[in-house]
């Protein structure tokens, strides 16, 4: 790439016990690009996001953001140098009991000002403020357990945004949307993305990799299988990399048997 990473990642190690989950991981992450994380169940993806979001220690290697060693030894570590993770599980991400403004400015609430920022109409003007950056037109008044899976994923991805932050880790952000939902995610994405953040996506929804991705990486056994981001990028080489073997994502093969398992016809919706 020409211009300089924004986020390194240099020979990253972890070790449980006797299983080395991470083998000497490296990863490069770049301002206004989505890179996407691809790896299958094992490979060593969440220990990966698990070690630059502050959950645990890494075991070797170097992190470097913006230049500078980042080690963080908490989340909050890691939010406030400038990385921020919106988790698989959304309920990790927003308190479902409150509404949409106080979630937009909870963790302000704890840091400087905050006994000037806890008043109803403070909140409401500086959760503005957040929803306008992420062009987001939820009431701000809603409770937010009354919002829909998507908009409750906006609220923590705006949560998240509100530290504006250089790194964004999103870890399979549509495993739960509809397509009509993901594709208001992807929406939001591209803005973030046209403002310059650096954002790791995590999946191997072919969909959402070819929507979004500028680069792919690849990780199989705890090792980088595979880098791809020439234009066009190369999906398949991407997706055996993954998986360690080669695999046509073009072709489906119909399988008969001299005997049906299960068979339906004529089924109708009960009135």
């Amino acid at each position: 790439m020409g211009a300089d990473a924004v986020f390194r990642v240099d020979g990253l190690r972890k070790s449980f016990g006797q299983n080395e989950v991470l083998g000497g991981i490296a990863l490069d992450l770049y301002a206004g690009e989505v890179t996407v994380l691809m790896g299958a169940n094992g490979a060593g993806k969440s220990t990966l996001v698990k070690i630059v979001s502050g959950v645990c220690a890494r075991g070797g290697g170097t992190m470097r953001l913006a230049g500078q060693a980042f080690d963080p030894g908490s989340p909050a570590e890691a939010i406030r140098a400038g990385v921020v993770t919106v988790h698989q599980n959304i309920n990790d991400g927003v308190v479902a009991d409150l509404d949409v403004a106080t979630n937009l400015t909870l963790d302000r609430l704890s840091g400087k000002g905050a006994s000037l920022l806890f008043k109803p109409a403070n909140v409401r003007v500086e959760a503005r403020a957040v929803a306008d950056r992420m062009g987001l037109t939820l009431d701000l008044k809603a409770r937010v357990a009354d919002l829909s899976l998507a908009d409750r994923q906006m609220v923590a991805i705006a949560r998240a945004m509100a530290h504006q932050p250089k790194v964004l880790i999103l870890d399979e952000p549509t495993s739960s949307l509809s397509s009509a939902e993901a594709d208001r995610l992807f929406a939001l994405i591209d803005r973030l993305r046209g403002q310059g953040v650096a954002i790791l996506y995590i999946s191997h929804r072919m969909s959402d990799i070819r929507r979004l991705a500028d680069r792919i990486v690849s990780i199989r056994d705890g090792v980088v299988s595979g880098v791809f981001d020439r234009k066009p990028l190369d999906y398949e080489g991407a997706v055996n990399a993954m998986l360690g073997r080669k695999i046509l994502l073009d072709r489906v093969i119909a399988r008969s048997s001299a005997r049906a398992v299960f068979t339906a016809q004529g089924l109708q919706l009960a009135p």
